[in-house]
């Protein structure tokens, strides 16, 4: 992997390229863009080095940039680009892939208004944009544009589910049913219209979709992304409909199926974990303060984590009712900012990539003003502003360092409920390879259990634990306790989160509109037969999976703060 700093380069540094040197450059450099974006980058520099800062060059380079994961360079080439004097509709649309892919999305916001003002805009384009409204939540919009691309191509099923879940996310389930029917019905091969339709409600033994979605299976070739999304969706309703047997098989299926396209080993998530707390106990680390925090009346960030489908949605909407409390939802803008400080290359690995060079100075004044520029609210009135992305544990230690003023809360689950959580769960984000087998799973969460440990032991006064269990069994007095830790008055309306109409991000977006339930406690339970592998790894660290719960979070979590 590569450490270099791809910073945009315009200044000339290098003896003038000539106009049939800078051509075949491009030329190389376009060829290689898809194979070796490495080789692309090198010869990009050669170019700009050379004095040619031409828009072509330019978009190039943020192209490239954008497929090795390094968003902002990608953005600055881009609006580089922009100011050059390119296709100014075809660079604005690559500017919001770049803001979204690194978590601008204010910049995103504001960008996409100028995009639609570009009239006559192609249905691509305005589909793309409509796909951007709908990853920075604004779903009214996101609904408009793909409701006047239907008047031209009533029959596009892809637009129809994607109006489907732009309602959903918005609590408009019997709309979202709707749309996905008529999707199936334009083509019975969507393979994500019968997720989705499967995940609408809980199904029934008078309504459910099963038939549907097992005549569709011939459709979907083996193996292939579209045969494991409709195996999840029956998963899902086989679940809801009491056969567990069936459930775990068609989960069993999607999950063996995805193995192959999401690589994992438990000794690489032992390897990084290691290191990030290596990092912390290194006696040389060089983290400075080139400021004094601020601690003005500007919100302070409210970080939820923990493993995913563990309850943090239902304690993100519980909190966000208060008035002094905001979601942003799921935010990726910590460990964007960590790759911006160090002037990260781009690839993969790039957490074993920061985690390994301990004795390197890190400015924590910038990191936070990084993060908190891009993650919290224009409005920055309320006391908090939440983060919800659940793998920011990773980066807990850093968090703290940079944001003297936030705060965590850590959502537990029981075990055995938190793994096959993640195991029944095709996440729409490839940062979960883990959960496609319980084994793996258990393994996992055994490297996280010890990695909260020692955050806990670090920063015992900044982190609440919240068990899922305790929430819905005991909900006025969990959600007391939490708005003590946060120093919030109490708001009556906080134990009427499922009446909180904001959007919902995850996959627990139907779950959280209705109010508290306590199916989902000890649900592992129906599947037990199926699950040896896992609870024969939790039984060789010491866990009792059967243990009253008070126990179970005892061993998993070592501290109920």
């Amino acid at each position: 992997m590569t450490t270099v700093n791809h910073e945009i380069m315009t200044e000339p540094t290098r003896p003038p390229l000539s106009d049939a040197r800078a051509h075949r450059l491009l030329r190389r450099a376009k060829s290689a863009s898809t194979t070796d974006p490495f080789l692309a980058l090198d010869n990009i520099h050669k170019i700009l080095d050379g004095g040619s800062a031409s828009a072509d060059v330019l978009q190039l380079q943020a192209t490239v940039l954008l497929q090795l994961g390094c968003g902002t360079n990608a953005a600055r080439a881009a609006e580089a680009a922009l100011d050059a004097g390119g296709d100014r509709r075809a660079i604005l649309l690559l500017l919001l892939t770049c803001y979204l892919t690194a978590y601008h999305r204010k910049p995103a916001a504001r960008l996409i208004p100028r995009i639609l003002e570009m009239e006559p805009l192609p249905a691509d384009a305005k589909s793309d944009v409509a796909h951007a409204a709908q990853e920075i939540h604004k779903y009214d919009l996101a609904e408009r544009l793909y409701r006047e691309l239907l008047e031209d191509d009533p029959a596009n099923a892809k637009l129809l589910v994607n109006l489907g879940y732009a309602m959903q996310k918005q609590g408009r389930m019997q709309e979202a049913s709707e749309n996905y029917r008529k999707a199936i019905d334009c083509n019975p091969g969507s393979a994500n219209a019968y997720k989705l339709l499967s995940s609408v409600r809980k199904q029934s033994a008078e309504t459910n979709h099963l038939v549907i979605i097992q005549n569709a299976m011939p459709l979907f070739e083996e193996d292939s992304d579209e045969y494991v999304t409709a195996k999840y969706a029956l998963g899902k309703t086989c679940e809801d409909l009491g056969d567990y047997q069936s459930a775990y098989e068609h989960f069993a299926d999607g999950a063996t199926a995805m193995r192959p396209m999401s690589p994992y080993t438990t000794e690489s998530s032992q390897h990084a974990f290691k290191l990030t707390r290596k990092y912390f106990e290194h006696s040389r680390r060089a983290l400075t303060r080139t400021a004094d925090a601020d601690s003005g009346t500007e919100s302070a960030p409210l970080f939820i984590l923990g493993m995913p489908r563990t309850g943090s949605t239902l304690v993100d909407r519980i909190l966000s009712s208060h008035s002094e409390v905001v979601s942003m939802g799921e935010l990726g803008c910590f460990k964007e900012s960590m790759k911006v400080l160090t002037g990260f290359g781009g690839g993969s690995g790039f957490h074993e990539h920061f985690y390994q060079q301990p004795e390197r100075d890190i400015d924590l004044t910038r990191l936070g003003e990084l993060y908190v520029s891009a993650a919290c609210p224009d409005d920055r009135s309320g006391r908090y502003f939440i983060d919800k992305y659940p793998m920011n544990f990773l980066d807990l230690g850093l968090i703290a360092e940079a944001l003297p003023n936030a705060l965590f809360v850590h959502s537990l689950r029981d075990p055995m409920d938190t793994c096959f959580s993640n195991f029944k769960q095709l996440f729409t984000l490839g940062f979960y390879h883990y959960s496609y087998s319980m084994k793996e799973c258990a393994e996992y969460y055994l490297l996280y259990r010890e990695l909260m440990r020692f955050w806990q032991q670090r920063y015992p006064d900044r982190i609440i634990n919240v068990n899922y269990e305790d929430m819905v069994s005991d909900t006025e007095v969990q959600v007391r306790r939490l708005l003590a830790f946060l120093k919030l008055d109490w708001q009556e309306q906080c134990l009427e989160f499922h009446k909180n109409r904001g959007p919902v991000d995850t996959a627990s977006l139907s779950q959280v509109r209705q109010p508290i339930y306590r199916s989902a406690v000890k649900h592992w339970t129906h599947y037990r037969p199926y699950l040896q592998d896992a609870i024969d790894v939790f039984q060789r660290a010491g866990i009792d999976v059967d243990a009253q719960q008070e126990n179970a979070h005892e061993t998993a979590a070592g501290v109920n703060a």
